[in-house]
C-alpha cells in the first residue's frame, strides 16, 4: 500500500473512518469519505481526510430548528453508543442550546442491540418527561428501534419521533418496503439530504435502475443520497487521476 496507493475511498462508518484516517496520514494519501458524517472528523486533526458528504451538524441544525419552531423545549436522544452516535448527538445538544432548548435525557444503545436491550432502553424513555424523541443511528439498526417502540405503544398520539437521515436512506435503498415496515414508521419526521434535481441526476438514476434490475443485477437496489455521493466521489478521483 505504501508504494502503490494513490487514494482511499470509504470507509462506510464514522467509527472505522477514525482508524483509517491515521493510516491515510501515515501513507500521506487522501481518504475520501462519502458516508462518515461524524462532525469531529476534520482536516484539522486528519489533514488527508476529505469528506464528500455533509457532516451531521447540518441535519442536527435542521432538527434543532424544527424543535424550536414548534415550541418544544426538551427532547430525548436515542442513539447508537459509538463515535457516530455520540458525536452527532453532541452536535445536536450544541444546536439546541443556541435556541434555548436542550436534551433532557440521553438513551444510548449498543450499535448491535438486541430487541430485549432496545426494549429496556425505550421503557426508560417512556418514563421520562419529554415526548419528543430524536433517533440517530444506522440503517441496519434504526428500523428495529421503531418496531419495538410501536409494540410498546410509543408511536401513538402524544409522541413526536424525529429520525436522522438513516431512515430515508433505508427507505430509498430497500423500497418497496413491506406493509409492516411502513406501518412501523408512520408519523415519523425524517430528514433527507438535499440534492438538486438535474438532467445528470435523472440520467444516473435511470442507469442505476437498469443496472440493478437487469439480467446482470441481483435484484432491485434503491439509490440513496449516500449512493450518489459515492458515485461522485469515484468520479472526482478518476478525473483527478486523468
Amino acid at each position: 500500500m505504501a508504494t502503490h496507493t494513490v487514494a482511499i475511498i470509504g470507509p462506510q462508518t464514522s467509527t472505522t473512518a477514525h482508524v483509517i484516517s491515521h493510516i491515510a496520514n501515515e501513507l500521506q494519501v487522501p481518504l475520501l469519505s462519502f458516508s462518515a458524517t461524524d462532525p469531529t472528523l476534520s482536516s484539522l486533526q486528519f489533514p488527508f481526510f476529505i469528506r464528500t458528504a455533509f457532516n451531521d451538524i447540518f441535519q442536527m441544525t435542521a432538527i434543532a430548528d424544527i424543535v424550536s419552531h414548534y415550541g418544544w423545549r426538551e427532547v430525548i436522544a436515542v442513539y447508537g453508543d459509538d463515535d457516530h452516535g455520540r458525536n452527532g448527538i453532541g452536535g445536536l445538544g450544541d444546536k439546541l442550546a443556541e435556541r434555548r432548548c436542550k436534551i433532557s435525557f440521553k438513551a444510548p444503545m449498543p450499535p448491535e442491540a438486541t430487541s430485549e436491550e432496545i426494549t429496556d432502553v425505550l421503557v426508560q424513555v417512556a418514563l421520562a418527561e419529554s415526548r419528543v424523541i430524536v433517533l440517530h443511528t444506522s440503517t441496519a439498526w434504526g428500523p428495529k428501534v421503531l418496531s419495538v417502540a410501536k409494540s410498546l405503544g410509543m408511536m401513538q398520539n402524544g409522541y413526536v419521533w424525529i429520525a436522522t437521515t438513516f431512515l430515508t436512506s433505508f427507505i430509498d435503498i430497500d423500497s418497496p418496503l413491506s406493509s409492516d415496515e411502513m406501518d412501523n414508521m408512520q408519523g415519523v419526521i425524517a430528514l433527507r439530504m438535499y440534492i438538486p434535481d438535474s438532467k445528470l441526476k435523472r440520467s444516473f438514476f435511470s442507469r442505476w435502475t437498469n443496472l440493478t434490475s437487469g439480467k446482470e443485477g441481483n435484484g432491485p437496489l434503491g439509490l440513496s443520497t449516500y449512493g450518489i455521493f459515492a458515485y461522485d466521489t469515484v468520479y472526482v478521483l478518476a478525473r483527478a487521476l486523468d
